[in-house]
């Protein structure tokens, strides 16, 4: 790429960076990512607020912020030789004011980072220099192979997803008092209108997931133009995909059956794809791009636990309404789907029960499970209050605890089954604790 070519580039993009507009703070513990000289990579699906977290991130910030954007079409021919022009460009743009200023008032910010080539090295040398360094990829496996290999020790990944129920709320001006434990006391002290109103909001929010530019526009079929974005670039494209037909097959299915415990012979017939190594490196180019999660069931033996079946969740719950076939209404897969994310965003870590009966979500601390969940719209009919109850006791029983958890769209209730302690908890006072 030609310099004088970069340099417009490069000046439109600066001028997008510093642009004014209104921002929605994210929850999330920023000032230990400014502290120390550590490369800062933010990775996350496309759309979930990266760019924008970038501009949080920089605002309080004193001295020179040099952005360039890697997913910038007119970047498409950048070369490596074009690293060394764009630090001739921060002289030639900000030179002044880094003299005045001083050393190390210089921040570098780069949006999909992966796109640029041999940019972990870039990164490299760039800390070298004692510049801090905030970055943001849309691809889980190229990230960690990369920064495993080239970055060790000299960095911190953070992890963004679209917006929680609490950002959406704040998106929409409403502020929530901070529930410090699990009980969420301060959200009782809220008064009855106000929790309709919170509640009116959550339904809102369950029907559009959590993209911010959906939820400030209200237009819900940009979620379907966020996955063919996905699919083609960082799907298609990037890993050479052959069986374009069949992978869509597959990922539609995953889709339309969130929430379902899948074996690979399921996978077969419904693709077609004959390679069973195929259709796992396909599960695993979904979960790179950070589409599609899979959730594995529990086992005290590791073997044991590789070998089961898992289940697949999405990263919004959009998508099941704009990507996923619904033959009837899918509120269950959706609702389970939503806590599923909430849960990664907490970073716990996270399986599905089966033995004797099914649990949604086991977490695990340590060495034992210290929480189990139930997921289910209501329970209301006494066959599903029954099915809810009877999973959730057997993990309970399973694994020595006292309590477990039903998270629902409106129920509230404390049960006593068996000298264990049952909440039911409607799912936004849970999403505010």
């Amino acid at each position: 790429m030609e310099k004088n070519q970069l340099r417009q580039v490069i000046i439109d993009q600066q001028d997008y960076f510093r642009k004014g507009e209104e921002l929605v703070f994210r929850d999330l513990d920023l000032e230990k990512y400014l502290r120390g000289n550590e490369i800062v990579v933010i990775s996350g699906i496309r759309r979930c607020g990266k760019s924008s977290l970038l501009k949080l991130i920089a605002g309080p910030l004193e001295g020179v912020k040099f952005y360039v954007d890697f997913d910038d079409i007119r970047l498409s021919d950048f070369e490596v030789k074009n690293y060394q022009d764009l630090q001739d460009l921060v002289i030639e743009l900000y030179g002044e004011e880094l003299e005045k200023e001083g050393k190390g008032k210089l921040y570098y910010f780069f949006d999909e980072i992966q796109n640029g080539p041999l940019w972990e090295r870039w990164l490299n040398n760039l800390y070298k220099q004692g510049i801090k360094v905030f970055a943001t990829g849309s691809n889980s496996q190229l990230l960690s192979s990369e920064i495993s290999t080239f970055l060790t020790g000299r960095n911190r990944v953070l992890k963004l997803f679209p917006f929680s129920f609490r950002e959406f709320l704040r998106l929409k001006g409403i502020e929530i008092p901070e529930s410090g434990h699990k009980s969420g006391q301060e959200l009782e002290l809220l008064t009855s209108k106000r929790k309709a109103e919170i509640f009116r909001y959550f339904l809102e929010y369950f029907e559009s997931g959590g993209f911010p530019l959906v939820l400030k526009s209200g237009d819900l079929e940009l979620s379907r133009g966020y996955f063919e974005d996905i699919l083609n670039k960082d799907i298609l494209v990037r890993y050479n995909i052959k069986e374009i037909s069949a992978l869509k097959d597959l990922i539609l299915f995953l889709l339309s059956n969130v929430g379902r415990v899948y074996s690979y012979s399921t996978l077969k017939n419904v693709s077609g794809i004959k390679s069973l190594s195929t259709i796992k490196n396909y599960l695993d180019y979904f979960q790179n791009v950070f589409l599609l999660y899979r959730l594995p069931r529990f086992d005290y033996s590791l073997k044991k636990q590789k070998v089961s079946s898992s289940k697949i969740y999405t990263i919004d719950s959009s998508f099941l309404k704009t990507v996923a076939f619904n033959f009837s209404e899918n509120n269950g897969q959706r609702l389970e789907n939503l806590v599923f994310v909430e849960l990664l965003r907490r970073e716990k870590e996270l399986y599905y029960h089966y033995g004797k009966k099914e649990c949604d979500f086991v977490l695990r601390e340590g060495l034992r499970i210290s929480e189990v969940i139930q997921v289910s719209v209501s329970l209301n009919s006494p066959k599903t209050k029954q099915r809810e109850i009877e999973g959730l006791m057997d993990a309970i029983n399973v694994y020595k605890l006292e309590s477990g958890l039903i998270l629902t769209l409106e129920e509230e209730d404390v049960l006593d089954v068996d000298g264990k302690t049952i909440l039911v908890k409607p799912i936004w006072k849970w999403l505010l604790q």
